[in-house]
């Protein structure tokens, strides 16, 4: 195996040697031959266009710059001098004289002025103007409501409500009307006038809360058929236990 690559080694070698020589006889027959002659190619040139010979001038011509002889400059016309301004004298004083200060004219006396005669005041009691209806079929019978201590039951503080009473204009029970309690996001359901007699004709009650809380609420009185037949009362609890039953009663306002 290795005198098979030292074979291989050599012929190409060989091969090598003889491209060399063969290189080197090619460039000794190109130095000895004959120089390779270069054709010049002439390229015509355009000619120079001559200027016209102007004809010789007969005047002979001054070798010496001509004289500038300098023209005498106008002479400055001295300026007017002006004359001093004639002084104004003063005009004599003039004294004026004090007239006469006129006589003050009479000075007119006022007239008498009639005095106006003042108007009788009424007696007797102010009318008294008569209150406005209200719109709605029932109102507060007090007017406001009554916060106190809770007797309906045995729970104590560990309850908190709202109860009262619905009645005609003679005082009369008027049963059936629902009463609707709702606020800060309660709803309860609806309790009808007359369920509850221990506040008496036409009662009603409303638990709240099973302990006392300062929070408000709305009362609100519907019919049998949905219409609202009373103004919203409001309802704010103390968070006193001796407070925590609201009592509100309507009556009938026609």
């Amino acid at each position: 195996m290795g005198e098979g690559n030292a074979r291989i080694f050599n012929i190409v070698s060989l091969v090598f040697l003889v491209l060399t020589v063969l290189f080197l006889v090619f460039v000794v027959v190109r130095l000895m031959g004959p120089p390779v002659q270069t054709q010049e190619v002439a390229i015509a040139l355009p000619t120079e266009r001559g200027f016209p010979t102007l004809p010789p001038s007969n005047t002979p011509t001054s070798t010496q710059p001509p004289t500038f002889t300098p023209t005498a400059s106008n002479t400055p016309t001295p300026t007017m001098t002006l004359s001093a301004t004639a002084t104004i004298s003063p005009s004599p004083t003039i004294t004026e004289t004090p007239q006469d200060t006129p006589t003050p004219s009479n000075t007119p006396t006022p007239l008498n002025t009639d005095t106006p005669t003042p108007t009788a005041t009424p007696t007797g009691p102010t009318p008294t103007l008569e209150p406005t209806q209200s719109p709605f079929l029932f109102q507060l019978r007090e007017l406001t409501i009554t916060l106190t201590q809770n007797y309906t039951n045995t729970l104590g503080c560990a309850w908190q409500g709202i109860g009262g009473q619905v009645l005609d204009q003679n005082g009369q029970a008027v049963n059936g009307i629902q009463v609707f309690v709702f606020g800060n996001g309660f709803d309860f359901p609806p309790t009808n006038s007359g369920d509850n007699s221990l506040y008496g004709p036409g009662g009603w009650e409303v638990a709240v809360d099973n302990k006392i809380n300062t929070l408000g609420y709305f009362v609100e009185l519907r019919s049998s058929l949905g219409t609202v037949v009373s103004e919203r009362i409001p309802v704010q609890f103390p968070g006193d236990c001796t407070k925590n039953l609201a009592l509100v009663n309507f009556t009938r306002t026609r």
